[in-house]
């Protein structure tokens, strides 16, 4: 919270200050629409709803004003399952097991459905 608070305390009263957020489920790969796996990312959704719980802190004391909240799917897009594999290896979220082998020999491209919090914050 402590480093929350100084940023706001930069912005100018008047100011605005935007919040991206992943929010739950988990993210999820898919392949033309279809499902293939559930990407474990609860360190990173811990993280998320912490930060989430001090903004909600900081409008409920009054400090900032929530005016709009926007959400909505982002899409990460990979042209091989290899390539997923390759950019999840040091990220806080983690690829199912048994779902490596699948992507390993996935030669097609897929994404990954991440759900997002826009949420456009004024401070006070």
């Amino acid at each position: 919270m402590d480093v929350l608070s100084h940023m706001v305390e930069t912005v100018k009263p008047g100011g605005l200050v935007l919040d991206l957020q992943v929010v739950r489920p988990n993210p999820v790969v898919e392949v033309k629409g279809r499902h293939l796996c559930e990407i474990d990312g609860e360190a990173l959704l811990l993280k998320a709803d912490a930060a989430a719980a001090a903004l909600d802190s900081l409008v409920r004391a009054g400090s900032i004003v929530e005016e709009a909240v926007d959400d909505h799917d982002a899409f990460e897009h990979y042209s091989a399952g290899a390539e997923l594999i390759d950019d999840y290896a040091e990220s806080q979220r983690n690829l199912p097991d048994h779902a490596l082998p699948l992507l390993r020999s996935l030669a097609e491209a897929c994404v990954v459905r991440e759900h997002c919090r826009l949420r456009r914050l004024r401070v006070k």
